[in-house]
């Protein structure tokens, strides 16, 4: 007789329950994109709210992002090579242009509120749908909080024995469910770090694998969150070879999001495997590789969100 899942942790858990209500991290939308990055890097962000000082009350006017610095980028450099002058010249605008020119520049931005009584489930139908940020209200109708996606995977790890039999379910029974491999988005260890990242913009993707450029395998991650390190001084990273930028070389601080090496699963892992390793690592997702590290798919918070609240039939049993 196999467990049944059993939601109810997840539905009777408010937000009030889990949340830590740490101050409010945001950015006047005054500050210069390299501003925004420095607190992005120091706070481990990949978004933050933006508050308009004018208004005295530091109000929340809106979100920027890692997706709409990423946008900026792919459109200043679109034409550049490897000619050093010219990106030096780009810099300057990129770095210098402010947050309220580039808030919801990549058309990402969605976010919904919510109310610190409402359930974990709510906000894990939320995340199920790719939303990437759900902001916590406050009785002054303010944004009091971020319930981060760290948090929702971390608060589902605590509680994976409720899963059932759905925590023990292969990752080839999950597939089906999944980005197919003709769909999944790559770049080569070869290619400059710079089209790596336009061919994300252009994907609308927040993270692609690096293969080996000789014999397809994974050899690391190349994630939005890694413009959070670039700096005036360090812009000419951008140039260097993919393989080369993740290295974490020693001009380059180590990202505070991500391990140095990839996190991957095989088709005869677990979906417990795969929520652990996200809570684990605290990222937001897992590449799932065939016997020779070839990348086969991806499993996503949003997957394991969409996964838990709507589980499909043949998925229950």
């Amino acid at each position: 007789m196999t467990e049944e899942y059993d939601k109810n942790v997840f539905i009777k858990t408010s937000i009030a329950d889990i949340i830590s209500k740490d101050p409010l991290i945001a950015v006047p939308n005054t500050a210069t994109v390299e501003e925004l990055l420095k607190v992005l890097h120091k706070h481990s962000l990949t978004s933050c709210p933006v508050v308009n000082p004018d208004t005295g009350r530091n109000r929340v006017i809106g979100f920027v992002d890692t997706n709409d610095v990423l946008a900026l980028l792919a459109k200043l450099t679109k034409n550049v090579d490897r000619q050093t002058s010219d990106l030096r010249l780009i810099s300057i605008g990129f770095l210098s242009s402010s947050v309220a020119n580039i808030m919801d520049l990549s058309k990402k931005d969605q976010f919904t509120v919510v109310l610190e009584e409402q359930s974990m489930f709510e906000v894990m139908k939320v995340y199920a749908k790719g939303v990437h940020r759900v902001a916590l209200l406050s009785v002054f109708s303010d944004i009091d909080d971020i319930v981060s996606q760290s948090c929702v995977v971390s608060f589902i790890a605590s509680n994976v024995s409720v899963l059932g039999s759905l925590a023990n379910k292969k990752i080839e029974d999950l597939l089906d469910h999944l980005v197919h491999q003709s769909e999944l988005v790559t770049t080569s260890s070869s290619e400059l770090v710079i089209r790596s990242f336009q061919k994300m913009n252009d994907a609308g993707v927040t993270a692609v694998p690096v293969l080996d450029h000789e014999n397809g395998s994974i050899v690391g991650t190349l994630s939005i969150n890694d413009l959070s390190s670039i700096n005036e001084e360090n812009i000419d990273l951008l140039l260097q070879s993919t393989e080369k930028f993740i290295s974490r070389n020693v001009f380059i601080d180590q990202n505070k999001h991500k391990p140095a090496y990839p996190i991957i699963l095989g088709v005869k892992d677990t979906f417990k495997d795969a929520i652990e390793m996200l809570a684990k690592f605290k990222i937001h997702r897992v590449w799932i590789v065939d016997r020779n590290r070839k990348p086969i798919s991806i499993l996503s918070l949003t997957d394991v969100c969409k996964i838990l609240t709507e589980p499909p039939t043949e998925l229950a049993s």
